[in-house]
């Protein structure tokens, strides 16, 4: 069966670089005979990534300055009208126009055609851009008297005629015959590459075959037209390895315009059937038909900017970086054709991608709304009255450090904590088991501390003591002044809701577990305040509650300021991210009172939230959030203990939308992106926990039991603790 074209890929077998073709399963549709016809010479350089994302270098102009093109059925249909014959031919002594774009002395230049365009019709072989069309650009010489060729006459008007006519990309498998070291610079082809630079042209020319340090033709780049040459030097086409062809001149003085691609290659011949062609001749012709894959997919790039593409994404295959042998190293396609350093914006910043991503907390709606799935033809499926975030982000828009546009989904970027961890789970237990406390109590004071053991090892050494939680009292009369430090992993309480607390401030924030307050009494009841602190990592929190307490109940008033968190969770990274904090101001009110051998304990908190939102976030705009929570007890006596029974709603966003703003399409005419807001529901689900419990407290023993489960059954925990004091013997 085929391996679809999105499959990880097979690495080759020992001893190869590229898997040989008879130990390659078939990949993908295009994966056929006909691709596979020069199938060494497409492997090197990922060649298949193209076609079977459809870019097939449509639209797009290949100069093939050489000896001619001859239309044979594998060319049938691709050569340009605009081609033109610049040569002349020599018969008695008489000079003309000969005026033909290709014959049966087009052998060299119809080779390199059939590598670049060569049609994807089902037969023969194809070309590594079979859309693109070809202008010949005949400049070889014909003397009829002597049966000798010459070039180089024509090659500067080529050129030109060229950069006039909108052909950004010239394939020129040429080079000098003069050696490298009595090589001078030609002015007249010097201006006339200066020429196609300024008109954002590429010549792509071969490095040449005879084995010298630089290519020839380096004799003629300079600091204004460097930009307007790529040289190709080749390596051989084995399967086994990235060896520098023996015949090809490395890239040397040109090192920094100079890439490398396969020199062995099949391709078309005069007769129209498969040939072997070989050289940096052969080379040459794939570079410039990825130049054309690259400028089919983003029209507003020029040739210049396919050829420093083309540079930026070799495959370093020599000394580390850019050498003499390899230059920028062996071209690679899927790179080329890949973003880079892709960055998101929202119409004012622009941030780089990488590393980009969004946590948002159980709070919020984040997977709710309509599917993630992306919505069909390109367009949006988030509602006008706000989908889930994740549907913000199905279709985006990005642009690489070329400016070329990719259109993707991002959605998996949107993601929510863990909320079943079981080595967590597993680590509160032993906490818990291993827990211990200390208490100082005098008339005017009282101070306690928790601790824990974790063993480290198995000596009986190995344990290392952490302090859990801290808490101070000083009375002054009737005022009394506290202090806590609030870490204690207590399993039974807040992971199995057997007592839900009443204490908002770390149901809005669990880093708040520093704490300074006073209190004094008031009517019935006491009147404290407290002030909250806490921080970890590149995050914290600080807050003050206002609270009022009597034997029934309680009523609480609070702020809550966040940095990096939101409701205690961390809010992702560069443009993607939920925000940079939050501030929240809450209002809570708990109530106990008996009902026969019942006791019934209840509490519900009300808040509002405002995120805090930088410019260069994708979320651009955000309403203020209405948040809340409740819970419900009832417990009663039972078998020397106390069973409890209750209903508890985490902390969820009750209303609230917001704007994400994103590129969402490319204006050719303008070169910008289009960008649209897209409003997103913040809502959660109210989804309360169903909880029941069990706990008999002796003097010299314990046990606990809680159960939890979501009100649908699919979440249910189980936990249980006993716990036995002994006394030492004599």
């Amino acid at each position: 069966m085929p391996c679809e074209p999105n499959c990880a890929p097979v690495p080759p077998p020992t001893g190869f670089v590229i898997t040989p073709k008879d130990q390659q399963p078939q990949r993908s549709v295009n994966d056929t005979a006909e691709y596979r016809a020069n199938y060494s010479g497409k492997e090197y350089i990922n060649a298949l990534y193209a076609l079977d994302n459809g870019w097939t270098g449509q639209g797009v102009l290949v100069g093939v300055m050489d000896d001619g093109i001859k239309e044979v059925g594998e060319l049938e249909g691709q050569i340009s009208d605009l081609s033109k014959d610049f040569g002349v031919i020599t018969a008695g002594g008489v000079e003309s126009n000969r005026n033909v774009i290709g014959d049966d002395r087009s052998e060299h230049g119809t080779a390199v055609a059939g590598i670049i365009a060569a049609r994807k019709d089902g037969a023969g072989t194809m070309g590594i851009a079979p859309d693109a069309k070809l202008v010949a650009l005949r400049v070889d010489d014909y003397n009829a008297d002597t049966n000798t060729e010459m070039f180089g006459r024509q090659m500067s008007a080529a050129i030109r005629y060229a950069a006039d006519n909108g052909v950004k990309i010239i394939n020129m498998s040429l080079v000098p015959q003069t050696p490298l070291a009595d090589a001078k610079p030609n002015s007249i082809m010097v201006d006339a590459v200066t020429y196609l630079k300024d008109n954002g042209g590429l010549l792509v020319t071969s490095a040449g075959n005879d084995a010298e340090s630089s290519p020839r033709n380096s004799v003629n780049v300079t600091t204004a037209n460097a930009e307007a040459w790529l040289f190709v030097a080749a390596i051989n086409g084995n399967s086994k390895n990235y060896d520098i062809a023996g015949y090809s001149n490395h890239c040397g003085v040109v090192a920094s315009r100079c890439v490398t691609a396969v020199g062995s290659n099949i391709t078309v011949g005069l007769n129209n059937q498969l040939t072997g062609f070989a050289g940096t001749s052969s080379a040459a012709p794939q570079v410039s038909a990825l130049a054309a894959l690259i400028l089919s997919k983003w029209t507003q790039l020029n040739g210049v900017d396919a050829g420093n593409i083309i540079i930026n994404t070799a495959r370093d295959i020599g000394a580390p970086g850019v050498d003499e042998v390899f230059g920028a190293g062996l071209i690679d396609i899927k790179a080329a054709l890949s973003p880079i350093n892709p960055t998101l914006s929202n119409g004012s910043k622009q941030t780089a991608l990488a590393g980009s991503y969004m946590v948002i907390g159980s709070a919020f709606g984040a997977a709710s709304g309509p599917s993630a799935d992306p919505a069909p033809n390109g367009g949006s499926n988030t509602p006008a009255d706000g989908g889930s975030i994740q549907t913000a982000f199905n279709d985006i828009t990005v642009l690489d450090a070329y400016g070329r546009d990719y259109s993707g989904n991002l959605s998996g970027l949107v993601v929510k904590p863990a909320t079943s961890d079981g080595h967590w789970l597993r680590r509160r237990l032993e906490a818990q088991s291993n827990a211990g406390s200390a208490a100082l109590i005098t008339p005017g004071a009282s101070a306690t501390i928790g601790y824990t053991a974790y063993r480290f090892g198995m000596g009986q050494n190995d344990v290392s003591y952490q302090l859990t939680n801290a808490n101070f009292a000083y009375r002054m009369g009737s005022t009394t002044i506290t202090a806590s430090l609030n870490s204690d992993d207590n399993v039974m309480d807040d992971v199995m809701g057997l007592a839900p607390t009443t204490d908002a401030m770390f149901a809005y924030s669990p880093l708040a577990q520093t704490s300074i307050g006073i209190n004094r009494p008031l009517g019935e009841g006491r009147l404290g305040l407290i002030v909250y602190a806490g921080a970890q990592q590149n995050t914290s929190v600080s807050g003050a509650v206002l609270q009022w307490k009597h034997t029934a109940g309680s009523v609480k008033m609070g702020i809550l300021t966040e940095a990096g968190t939101v409701f205690g969770t961390q809010v992702g990274a560069g443009a993607m991210r939920f925000s940079d904090g939050a501030q929240t101001a809450f209002i809570e009110a708990a109530s106990a009172f008996d009902f026969g051998i019942w006791t019934l304990e209840g509490y519900g908190s009300l808040g509002a939230t405002r995120l805090n939102l930088a410019d260069d976030m994708l979320i651009t705009r955000a309403d203020t959030l209405a948040t809340g929570r409740f819970g419900i007890t009832a417990s009663r006596p039972l078998f020397d203990g106390v069973m409890s029974f209750g209903v508890a709603q985490p902390l969820v966003a009750l209303s609230g939308k917001a704007t994400v703003t994103t590129g969402t399409g490319y204006d050719l005419s303008t070169r910008n992106l289009i960008f649209t807001d897209r409003k997103v529901n913040l809502s959660g689900k109210i989804h309360p926990l169903l909880m029941i419990g069990y706990e008999r407290i002796a003097e010299r023993s314990a046990l606990r039991f809680g159960a939890t489960s979501n009100v649908g059954g699919q979440d249910i925990r189980l936990s249980a603790t006993y716990r036995l004091k002994l006394d030492r013997g004599n």
